[in-house]
């Protein structure tokens, strides 16, 4: 019985013992501090380069810069054969007048022959003078006149034919081109060796860059033309499909992107080369819904924008009308007024 006393004594002892320990412990060490969760983060708000979509008047044209040259221009040529280059007055651009000589071809022995003929008609009219006075039979008298008929028709031929080795300018205009032939070189019969542009008469003369730009074009449009700061109306009046086929080899390239347009220009003056600044409308519609160019996007044959709804995107195919070079005219999926994300 004492024993059991003496052991619950010393159970009791060490529980005590340990409970102090572990409280003693407790104070020695720093209480663990209380994690605290951190605060919720909104996330942030993505800003969008966006548009409008607006109401009003969209308007495709074809601008540009062109410039004014001869309406028409005739090809001259040596019309005989074997002749030789004897003398070139002209060079490309020179301004000539009507009538004035631009090349000559050396004739050979036509000058002479000419001259010798002239003596030969002068003798054969004095022949037949000479009978007449006489008073000879008719017959005779008229052998005299075929003669001298004769001696006329070739004289005149050869007269012609010396002309003819003469290139003169059949109107007031500009050269436009020469024949590379050096002197003494050989002509050939119907040869162009020269060319002279009507200066009187000026066209508008506009080249793309690219053939694509005027396949929308049609002879009859009206153009806006502005000439040092002089606005004038003007009309299309040749484009690629419609180009002659004479003209259109004589500078292929040239002519399968370009047109033509006729301006009225009497009220001031316009020389050769001087440039004016044109506007073709090609198609236009007002009161209806656009959007800039750049907010388009294409996938395929797909049309189709991306809008902002409560700061979120959203893709819409659209339909699609006039397209100029900044705008879209939308004909259906949205709304005037819609925000309409740019690239």
């Amino acid at each position: 019985m004492k024993k059991k006393r003496i052991m619950l004594r010393l159970i009791f002892l060490f529980l005590f013992m340990a409970i102090t320990l572990l409280l003693t412990a407790c104070s020695i060490f720093p209480k663990e501090e209380q994690v605290i969760a951190p605060p919720l983060v909104e996330p942030a708000k993505v800003n969008y380069d966006v548009a409008e979509v607006e109401k009003g008047t969209i308007v495709k044209q074809l601008t540009g810069t062109a410039t004014f040259s001869p309406h028409t221009s005739e090809n001259l040529f040596y019309q005989q054969t074997g002749g030789r280059l004897e003398k070139v007055h002209v060079k490309e651009s020179d301004i000539v007048k009507k009538g004035d000589t631009l090349i000559e071809v050396n004739s050979g022995n036509v000058k002479s022959e000419i001259q010798q003929l002239e003596i030969d008609y002068q003798k054969a009219d004095l022949r037949v003078k000479q009978l007449e006075q006489q008073r000879a039979d008719k017959y005779s008298i008229e052998i005299a006149k075929l003669d001298k008929r004769g001696l006329a028709l070739s004289l005149s031929q050869l007269k012609d034919q010396l002309a003819a080795s003469k290139i003169v300018a059949p109107m007031d205009g500009m050269v436009t081109f020469v024949t590379d032939k050096g002197i003494g070189e050989n002509i050939e019969a119907f040869e162009s060796i020269v060319r002279v542009a009507d200066t009187a008469n000026l066209q508008l003369l506009y080249s793309a860059i690219n053939t694509s730009e005027l396949e929308e074009i049609e002879i009859g449009m009206g153009v806006n033309v502005t000439i040092n700061g002089e606005k004038m109306q003007g009309e299309v009046v040749q484009t690629p499909d419609d180009i002659p086929e004479d003209i259109a080899e004589t500078d292929s390239d040239l002519y399968s992107r370009s047109l033509l347009i006729d301006v009225e220009t009497e009220s001031i003056d316009i020389e050769v080369g001087q440039s004016a600044e044109i506007a073709i409308v090609i198609a236009k519609k007002e009161e209806t819904l656009i959007i800039p160019k750049n907010g388009l996007r294409t996938s395929g044959a797909r049309n189709y924008v991306q809008i902002l709804v409560d700061n979120t995107k959203r893709e819409i195919d659209v339909g699609t009308g006039i397209i100029s070079a900044t705008e879209v005219e939308i004909t259906k999926g949205l709304e005037e007024g819609d925000e309409v994300i740019l690239k």
